[in-house]
C-alpha cells in the first residue's frame, strides 16, 4: 500500500498501514448475495471465491483462507483452502460482518484494492464471485564481509521496501512482505524471502563485536573504531545507498562489506527544570540512535564511540506525577542540531526550549458526527531557517501524537516550544475522502503555515468531506501503460510545509492510479519509473518540476489526467 492519501494516509513521520486481515479484499471482489445454490442452516450463509496470481490469472492451490469476526466479545474463525484451481468454499458461517485473510508460503496479498474491506454474511444468502489476487514473493540474497573481503558472521541485515520518502515507515509497522531481517552465518551469508515485489533498501550492522579491525584507523582513534550501519552497495550515509529492485518470484543479489568508522565522545550539560536525576538523553540521527544516558547532578552527561553524524538529543523525564501516583514518560526535544565529523565534541550546553500544552478539539464541516476515537492528532515539527532536522521515526511526531477522545477532544501536554503543523492519521475507511481543512489557533488560520507554541497553544480543527482526487493512468513515449510507475504530488509554495500535500501513488498493473482525500489547490504531478528517495527535498522539485503536469484542484474535484514518465538519473 502506498502512502499519503489524505486522512487515511498521511505523508509524515509516521504512517498507517491496513493489516492483512483488515484489508484483504484487495483484487476485484464482490459480495453480492444471492438466493439459492447449497442449502445452508437457518441463521447462516455461505462464501465461495477464487484466489489468482495477479499476472496471468492462473489460480493458486492450498491458499489458507480465513474469515474473523469479532462482534460483541464472541470471536468466530472459519478455515478452509483453495483447491487445485484456486476455488474456495466456506458453508454453514453465522450472519456477520468479517473480515478475510490468505496465508500461502511464497505469495502476499496484491496491491490492487477493492471497494469494501470486509465481507457481510446474511443468513439464507450466498456471498459469491469474490476474487482475490496473490503475488508471488521475490528474495534478496548476498554475502557480508568485513572491508578486506572475509565474511564476518553474526551480522543482523535488513531490508525495508522504498516508500515516498525512503523506507517505509508505518505506524502499525510494515505491510505484510515489505521488510525482513535476518543474521548471517558462518560464511557471512544471508538469504530474507517472502518480499513483496519492489524496491528495497539493505542494511547491515555488526553489534556488540568490539572495535573494528582496521589498520587504517591507527593513532589515537584505533581504539575506537567500530563497524558503521551500512547500507547496500556499502556507504554509511542513507542518501548514498542503492535501491534493490526485487522481482515477483525471483531472487536479487546483494554482496557488500561492513564499513569501519571512528567514533568520538560527545559530552556536556542539559538545562531543565526538575530533577535531572529523573532523566535520560538520547542522541537520534538518520540512521542512528544511541543507548540512553542517565543524567547526572547538574545535567551532566557523556556518550562514549558515537559514530560520525547529525544528532538530536531526545530528554526523557520520569519524574513521578506527585499525589502518590507512578511515574509518567515524557520527552522532550532539544532544538540545536549535534554535528559529530572528525573530533570528540564536548562541553555542549543544551537548553530545553520553553514551550507548553496543545489541546483542542476535531470538527468535521456541517456538523457532520464521526468516529473520532479513530483518529490520532500529531504535531510535526517544521524544520527551523531551512535546517534539516533528522528523520527521527523510533521517536514519532516530533511535537507528540494523541488519540482523540470520543468527542473530537485532544490533549498533548509538555509540548517542546517550536513551530508545528497538525497531521491526522486515520484508522478508518470512513476518512479516506475528507481532509484537513482549518486550523484556527486564537481565530488565526495555520492550517498551511503552522503555529507556533511558546505557552498553552488551544487549536480549532475542522475536516471536510468535500477532499479533492486525481486519477490517471502513467503512460511511456509510445503511448504505452507504465505498470508500477510511482506518481508524485508537489504542492504550490503556500503548502510546501504542509506533510499531507506530498502524496505518492503506486500505478497497479495497468499503470492506472488513484489520489484520494488531497486539500485544493495547485499541484505538480511527476510519474517516475523508480521510487525517490525525498520529494519534499528542493532538489527534486529543481529536477522534475520543469517536467511535471500541473492539476489545479478546487472542493470536491475529480480530475483525470495521462502523465507522461519520467526516468530517474
Amino acid at each position: 500500500m502506498s502512502v499519503g492519501t489524505g486522512i487515511w494516509r498521511v505523508m509524515a513521520v509516521s504512517w498507517l498501514a491496513w493489516s492483512v486481515t483488515g484489508a484483504v479484499c484487495w483484487g476485484q471482489a464482490s459480495g453480492a448475495a444471492r438466493d439459492g445454490g447449497s442449502p445452508v442452516a437457518v441463521g447462516t450463509g455461505s462464501v465461495s471465491g477464487h484466489v489468482v496470481v495477479d499476472v496471468g490469472g492462473a489460480g493458486i492451490r492450498k491458499v489458507v483462507v480465513t474469515l474473523s469476526a469479532d462482534a460483541g466479545g464472541e470471536k468466530r474463525e472459519y478455515t478452509t483452502s483453495t483447491d487445485a484451481f484456486g476455488q474456495f468454499r466456506f458453508e454453514g458461517v453465522a450472519a456477520g460482518t468479517y473480515s478475510l485473510s490468505l496465508t500461502h508460503a511464497g505469495y502476499v496479498v496484491g496491491q490492487e484494492k477493492s471497494k469494501d474491506a470486509t465481507i457481510t454474511v446474511t443468513a439464507g444468502q450466498e456471498v459469491q464471485g469474490l476474487v482475490y489476487k496473490m503475488q508471488a514473493t521475490g528474495v534478496i540474497a548476498g554475502k557480508i564481509t568485513e572491508p578486506d573481503g572475509d565474511p564476518l558472521a553474526g551480522v543482523t541485515v535488513w531490508v525495508t521496501r522504498m516508500g515516498r520518502n525512503g523506507p517505509e515507515v508505518k505506524a502499525n509497522g510494515p505491510s505484510e512482505g515489505e521488510a525482513g531481517e535476518e543474521t548471517t552465518n558462518d560464511l557471512g551469508e544471508f538469504r530474507i524471502a517472502n518480499l513483496r515485489a519492489g524496491q528495497y533498501i539493505v542494511q547491515a550492522q555488526a553489534r556488540g563485536m568490539g572495535p573494528a579491525p582496521d589498520p587504517a584507523l591507527r593513532g589515537r582513534q584505533k581504539d575506537r573504531a567500530i563497524y558503521a550501519l551500512t547500507f547496500y552497495p556499502g556507504t554509511v550515509d542513507v542518501k548514498q545507498a542503492s535501491a534493490l529492485q526485487v522481482p515477483s518470484g525471483g531472487t536479487i543479489n546483494a554482496n557488500f562489506s561492513v564499513m569501519t568508522s571512528g567514533t568520538y565522545r560527545v559530552s556536556g550539560t542539559v538545562a531543565v527544570a526538575g530533577n535531572p536525576l529523573n532523566m535520560q538523553i538520547f542522541l537520534v540521527s538518520t540512521t542512528a540512535q544511541t543507548e540512553a544516558r542517565a543524567l547526572t547532578e547538574g545535567g551532566k552527561f557523556a556518550f562514549e564511540n558515537v559514530l560520525p553524524g547529525t544528532y538530536m538529543a531526545q530528554i526523557v523525564d520520569m519524574s513521578p506525577a506527585g499525589d502518590g501516583n507512578p511515574s509518567t514518560a515524557h520527552a522532550r526535544i532539544v532544538a540545536s542540531p549535534i554535528v559529530v565529523s572528525d573530533g570528540d565534541v564536548t562541553g555542549l550546553r543544551l537548553q530545553v526550549e520553553a514551550g507548553g500544552s496543545v489541546k483542542g478539539t476535531v470538527r468535521a464541516e456541517g456538523g457532520e458526527t464521526l468516529d473520532w476515537a479513530n483518529l490520532n492528532l500529531s504535531l510535526v515539527r517544521v524544520p527551523e531557517g531551512g535546517s534539516e532536522l533528522p528523520q527521527m521515526e523510533s521517536l514519532g511526531a516530533l511535537g507528540g501524537t494523541a488519540a482523540l477522545k470520543e468527542d473530537g477532544s485532544f490533549v498533548l501536554g509538555d509540548v517542546t516550544g517550536a513551530t508545528y503543523q497538525v497531521v491526522l492519521e486515520g484508522q478508518s475507511e470512513q476518512f479516506r475522502d475528507y481532509y484537513l481543512k482549518s486550523v484556527l489557533v486564537d481565530g488565526r488560520e495555520a492550517v498551511d503555515s503552522g503555529f507556533a507554541v511558546n505557552g498553552d497553544t488551544n487549536l480549532d480543527v475542522l475536516v471536510s468531506a468535500k477532499a479533492a482526487r486525481i486519477e490517471g493512468t502513467v503512460v511511456d513515449g509510445n503511448g504505452n501503460a507504465v505498470p508500477g510507475a510511482t506518481v508524485v504530488s508537489l504542492p504550490s509554495a503556500s503548502k510546501a510545509e504542509r506533510p499531507d500535500a506530498y502524496q505518492t501513488e503506486k500505478a497497479d498493473g495497468d499503470g492506472h492510479f488513484v489520489m484520494r482525500g488531497m486539500s485544493p489547490g495547485a499541484y505538480q504531478l511527476v510519474g517516475l519509473r523508480g521510487t525517490p528517495h525525498d520529494v519534499r527535498k528542493p532538489e527534486f522539485a529543481a529536477k522534475y518540476g520543469g517536467k511535471a503536469q500541473t492539476v489545479d484542484l478546487v472542493e470536491g474535484d475529480t480530475k483525470s489526467v495521462t502523465l507522461a514518465v519520467e526516468d530517474e538519473e
